[in-house]
């Protein structure tokens, strides 16, 4: 939320997560860098404790949605991203035995997840005491159960098994247990039905939780936990928000990345940043992680329109080549391949001595095919074919990533909002529950509907029309690849249609030696284990 009570409630909250660190999450670490001291659990019961605890609910969102940690979850390690040229935590990619329980993403992963439900906790557990108005604690109540689903869902598909605590911790924790999988889905569905019954459909403050989040996220959910029933109820849930008008896709896929756009009709839900650099916690950083070194190429320096090049992320050539380009906007969209000179000081001179082209003029082009010595002798600009790629040469994923709001050019705070939710996302992810189900021709329309939308300008949109035969899991997969692309979900997406290992081995080069049953979940951290007094038992094969 653009609120600067949400960084100030986090100080205020910061007694109730002291702990040894690597317990039982709840309390690894502390919650603030400044904490106030002198607060009790009553404060939390008064009307402006009890909106701290609500907003600090929200404030671990920003440390896994746009940052380098929650991206390398689930970006990395997939079909569509393996390796770039520089960063640590390549193994999240290559699953080599370095992904394991003393990776240090692996252990803050799990104490921001512990410490978000322990906040969320206080909310539910401060609530019936609260002295606020019956209305507001109805769906500020609300908000935390829909909080602490989410903060359950990402771990117990991260890890299967998981600590569920119910219950705020104010001290250290000896012991924790693993509870089944079955039952943390159970919690996640009921926090998520009883938030969706007491949310608004909207907010007066953005960012804030709603119906439509709380429904998206239990669709997904039930997508996941794939028992019986489960796909019919996903499908049921994704038609309701489609059809009841709340929402509508853009007319074209590039107008979700406009800056000035962020709040549209097609957003369910998001993470707020800020240019405040009071408010807005580590900022979104995602603009670092896809851009390849163009500042290393003649006639190019860095600058702020094309980003600070970190180079963490490449696309696969199983992704580049997953785009008809002929008629699909959103590689285009996407992709940036041309990069236009913006240094006069290193473009190449021709034999007479004269700089082969001028500043504003292309510098250099990433092609998608092969290009001969005799075409390339046509352009004064350099020409890469992908024989050419490297890991620090490649066409950049900058899609809605590139952040042009930054100061200077070194930034890394940016303050694009992250989309968690958004209506694309809801018809594929109907269109999956139908396909799942064995309701292949029903899913039809819900892909069309998207693929339409990324039609060219002049190219008949029934051009992009699929039928019930093509209307297959692999399709959809290839699909979701093309419209959500590097936005935190492919890991989870392969995991629970079980494509994880086939995929990844088909095109991921990088990670296919290494992959096997066992990353289908991660590592337990070997802080909780070695710390907990109890036995805890590790992931098989870690």
């Amino acid at each position: 939320m653009t609120t600067p009570k949400t960084h100030s409630a986090m100080q205020k909250l910061a007694p109730l997560a002291i702990a040894a660190a690597g317990l039982l999450a709840v309390g690894c670490a502390d919650l603030a860098e400044n904490p106030i001291s002198g607060i009790t659990a009553s404060y939390y019961a008064t009307p402006p404790g009890f909106d701290a605890a609500v907003n600090a609910s929200y404030t671990p969102l920003r440390d896994w949605y746009g940052q380098q940690m929650g991206m390398t979850f689930t970006t990395f390690g997939t079909d569509e991203f393996t390796n770039g040229s520089d960063g640590s935590y390549k193994h999240f990619n290559t699953y080599t035995t370095q992904l394991n329980g003393d990776d240090s993403y692996i252990r803050d992963f799990w104490r921001l997840t512990y410490r978000a439900v322990n906040t969320t906790n206080t909310v539910l557990d401060a609530a019936p005491t609260a002295n606020v108005p019956d209305a507001t604690k109805k769906v500020r109540v609300a908000e935390a159960k829909f909080l602490r689903a989410l903060y359950f869902f990402n771990a117990v598909r991260t890890w299967g098994d998981i600590p569920m605590p119910l219950k705020a911790t104010e001290g250290p924790q000896t012991e924790a247990t693993r509870e089944p999988v079955a039952k943390v889905y159970d919690q996640i569905v009921k926090d998520l039905t009883e938030a969706a019954a007491d949310l608004p459909p909207s907010q007066p403050q953005y960012g804030r939780a709603t119906k439509y989040a709380a429904q998206q996220l239990l669709m997904t959910v039930y997508l996941t936990r794939a028992a019986s029933g489960d796909f019919q109820k996903a499908a049921d849930l994704g038609k309701g928000i489609i059809n009841s008008g709340a929402f509508s896709l853009l007319p074209k896929y590039s107008d979700l990345w406009v800056m000035s756009n962020e709040r549209n009709s097609e957003i369910i839900w998001s993470v707020q940043f800020t240019p405040d650099l009071l408010t807005t916690g580590p900022g979104n950083s995602s603009h670092l992680y896809h851009t390849m070194a163009y500042d290393l190429e003649a006639g190019m320096v860095r600058d702020i329109a094309n980003g600070r090049p970190f180079r963490r992320f490449r696309a696969t050539t199983w992704m580049y080549g997953n785009f008809d380009r002929s008629k699909d906007t959103r590689y285009e969209d996407s992709f940036t391949s041309a990069y236009i000179s913006n240094n006069p000081n290193n473009i190449p001179k021709d034999a007479s001595g004269k700089p082969r082209w001028s500043v504003g003029d292309t510098a250099f082009y990433l092609s998608p095919v092969e290009v001969d010595a005799a075409e390339r002798a046509k352009h004064s600009y350099v020409i890469y074919a992908p024989s050419q790629y490297t890991e620090a040469r490649f066409p950049s994923f900058n899609k809605k990533f590139i952040d042009p709001l930054r100061a200077l050019v070194n930034d890394t705070t940016g303050s694009r909002d992250w989309f968690v939710m958004r209506l694309a996302d809801t018809y594929l992810q109907t269109a999956e529950a139908l396909i799942r189900d064995g309701k292949n021709a029903e899913a039809v329309p819900f892909i069309n509907t998207v693929r339409e939308r990324a039609a060219k300008p002049g190219v008949a949109k029934s051009s992009m029309d699929i039928t019930a035969g093509e209307a297959t899991l692999d399709f959809l997969l290839d699909e979701r690849a093309r419209e959500l692309g590097a936005e935190m979900t492919r890991w989870f997406d392969l995991v629970r249609t079980g494509k994880l290992i086939e995929r990844v081995q088909k095109y991921n080069p990088q990670a296919a030696p290494n992959i096997k049953p066992t990353h289908l979940l991660r590592p337990i951290p070997n802080e909780q284990i070695t710390l907990t007094s109890n036995k805890f038992p590790q992931n098989p094969g870690y």
